[in-house]
């Protein structure tokens, strides 16, 4: 609005009825203030007058000591930028920001619900939770470590960072199915390798070896044959027997590893320029829509930065060996577990690092061999 329209608009004006009201109003008509629609009653004079005149009726006011009560009959149709409107426009566009700090969505994508479940819980620990500021939230690094550590039966978690939302896809690991020989065809159980046996899970059949004893490669653990008396029954040996044993990995690393590191994010809101060029190759009522929408979003955009990384002792300590131990628990068995960990040598040669890990491990290492009864 222009100054010179304010200046013309109305003011109403209500005062008591006293003695000196009268010499007020007198004093107005002498300093040519226009007084339009002047009314009373029993109680109160009614009048108007332009808003130029304010500040001379505020001073003559004072000097009178005439209380009045001014007030704008158009006010309701004109914004009036006062305090709290201007507070209100601050709200507007700073908690939109501040709502994009804040996580609001965590959701997970698995077929199991038990997995799904635990998986949640986990996450809960690590304080990936709803109404958690992002800063408080682990790298997706750290996230996917610990969860893979404690779920041996996946394989990869893809982890999805969009707004204020972070979704979690689970990658099952592909399942080791152990082929046992037909039912028909009744079999020993047979170390697969060198070990300690330390307990049996057997359905059927009968111990051959004692715990604490160490067997060889193709020893026989357990017998499908039981003898009662002189009489020999072939009942066949079903089951698992476990075992501690070394098992030797090996690895080879480039010296010199490149990946991109989350920098930051980019919060961009009343994008208008953008919006404007969109509704203006249409200029319809639903683009109208869309453009009042595009501007009151917020987008959040993800900044990565190119990082380099020299492959020394302490990141393999730190970095690879947690990853490469996570790669090896999961060719194990469900029930399968790594005790021990031991750095056998590490060696840099021209634009390579390879090295030798030794893990201690206890797993099933038993597998059916079938009894040849003769022809």
């Amino acid at each position: 609005m222009s100054k010179k329209i304010s200046q013309k608009r109305l003011i109403v004006c209500r005062v008591k009825k006293e003695p000196r009201v009268f010499t007020f109003l007198q004093a107005l008509r002498e300093q040519q203030v226009d007084i339009i629609k002047l009314s009373s009653n029993e109680e109160e004079l009614k009048f108007s007058f332009h808003e130029i005149h304010l500040k001379k009726i505020k001073n003559i006011r004072k000097k009178y000591g005439i209380k009045l009560n001014m007030s704008r009959p158009d006010a309701i149709h004109i914004i009036q930028f006062q305090t709290y409107i201007w507070l209100g426009i601050m709200l507007f566009i700073l908690v939109p920001y501040l709502f994009s700090h804040v996580v609001w969505e965590v959701g997970i994508e698995d077929v199991s619900e038990e997995r799904k479940a635990k998986i949640q819980s986990e996450l809960l620990k690590l304080n990936v939770k709803e109404k958690t500021l992002k800063n408080d939230i682990p790298s997706d690094g750290e996230i996917r470590q610990s969860l893979l550590a404690n779920n041996k039966d996946l394989s990869w978690i893809h982890i999805n960072r969009k707004g204020s939302s972070i979704h979690f896809e689970v990658v099952p690991a592909p399942v080791n199915e152990i082929k046992y020989a037909p039912k028909k065809t009744p079999s020993d159980l047979i170390a697969t390798r060198k070990g300690v046996i330390t307990y049996y899970d057997l359905q059927s059949g009968e111990r051959v070896v004692q715990i604490h004893e160490t067997v060889q490669k193709g020893d026989l653990l357990a017998s499908g044959i039981i003898k009662q008396g002189n009489i020999e029954k072939v009942v066949g040996a079903e089951g698992r027997v476990f075992a501690d044993y070394w098992m030797e990995v090996s690895f080879e690393l480039p010296k010199t590893l490149k990946y991109k590191e989350l920098k930051g994010k980019e919060v961009t809101f009343f994008n208008v320029k953008h919006a404007w060029k969109v509704y203006n190759e249409k200029r319809s009522i639903p683009s109208f829509v869309q453009f009042i929408r595009n501007v009151f979003k917020v987008d959040t955009h993800l900044i990565y930065e190119n990082k380099t990384q020299i492959v020394d002792e302490e990141w393999i300590q730190n970095s690879f060996l947690p990853l490469l131990q996570i790669k090896s628990n999961a060719s194990l068995s469900s029930n399968g577990q790594i005790k021990q960990e031991k750095i056998l040598h590490i060696a840099w040669s021209n634009d390579k690092v390879k090295g030798k890990v030794l893990y201690y491990i206890n797993d099933n290492i038993a597998q059916k061999r079938p009894i040849h009864q003769g022809d």
